[in-house]
């Protein structure tokens, strides 16, 4: 097999636009959904993403997968959430990256 590598001198340049920033940040989010959420199997949760350009914020929800004889309901305002919900954290990689919030939590806000 040859090596791949960059060649002495050269770059190599990616340069997206904002459809494939949010395919990245939604890929690397349901990829490691485990760490970000402390979840111990990413299949048993259902996600959903949204990204407020004007502000440069991403949103990740989780919530458990119901089961198949319950609808699924995910009907979270996450225009909401960009204005009332200060940041959860920092970085991802602190420890406390969410906060845990039920239905009524969110609607109060």
């Amino acid at each position: 097999m040859t090596e791949r590598k960059i060649p002495d001198g050269k770059y190599r340049v990616i340069k997206i636009g904002k459809d494939a920033v949010y395919e990245a940040m939604r890929e690397y989010f349901t990829d490691n959904a485990e760490v970000f959420f402390d979840i111990s199997d990413s299949t048993t949760a259902v996600t959903r993403f949204d990204i407020d350009w004007d502000k440069g914020e991403f949103i990740c929800i989780a919530r458990n997968e119901l089961p198949e004889n319950e609808h699924l309901q995910f009907d979270i305002d996450t225009d909401k959430l960009f204005s009332r919900l200060e940041n959860t954290t920092d970085t991802l990689f602190s420890r406390n990256r969410y906060v845990e919030m039920s239905e009524s939590d969110i609607e109060k806000l």
